[in-house]
């Protein structure tokens, strides 16, 4: 597994649990001192397209890397633009390309970027600094791509779907790697 330095990602274990809401935070409070890329992967397994809501872009043949352009686009890559990502991507790739794709993404940015990842399977491929991985508090169903993953997390946060019990004023950048500081 790739240790991957000014990594953070954020995972959780179903749709809608704020996953790009606690991106979205976090690129916000650092992107005043740092340069960081908002990046969403998304990760098509076979036969679970149910798990993509909307997104019914899963014809590619390996991996698909998007740019958003758009500060006023309705998807989550804009909600990181406007929280003030110096750049936002949306990779898609099939389970079997994971690292293929996530290669590709790294060689489309520079080295001295943060990156603040909203995805689960990334965490299969990658060692990030960190990953937050996000829970309802009510409801304990997982999505079964989750489950396996749930056991790396940095910190398991919960939410009882209108807050976290986790504020980024807890996560720091020290030595060029994101950290969580337990005591604030």
């Amino acid at each position: 597994m790739k240790r991957q330095k000014g990594l953070l990602l954020v995972g959780g274990a179903k749709r809608n649990v704020g996953k790009t809401t606690m991106v979205c935070k976090i690129i916000e409070h650092f992107s005043k001192q740092q340069s960081i890329i908002g990046l969403k992967f998304k990760t098509i397994y076979e036969g679970d397209g149910y798990f993509h809501g909307k997104d019914k872009k899963t014809s590619f043949s390996e991996y698909l890397l998007t740019e958003e352009p758009n500060y006023d686009s309705i998807e989550d890559t804009g909600k990181m633009l406007r929280a003030g990502a110096q750049r936002a991507f949306l990779l898609r790739s099939k389970s079997e390309y994971l690292s293929d794709a996530f290669s590709f993404f790294l060689s489309n940015i520079k080295n001295t970027d943060f990156i603040v990842c909203e995805s689960n399977s990334l965490r299969k491929i990658v060692e990030p600094d960190i990953y937050l991985f996000i829970k309802d508090q009510n409801n304990q169903t997982m999505k079964p791509s989750a489950i396996e993953l749930e056991k790396f997390a940095s910190k398991i946060v919960y939410t009882n779907g209108a807050e976290h019990n986790f504020e980024v004023e807890q996560l720091q950048i020290v030595n060029s790697e994101w950290i969580i500081r337990e005591n604030v």
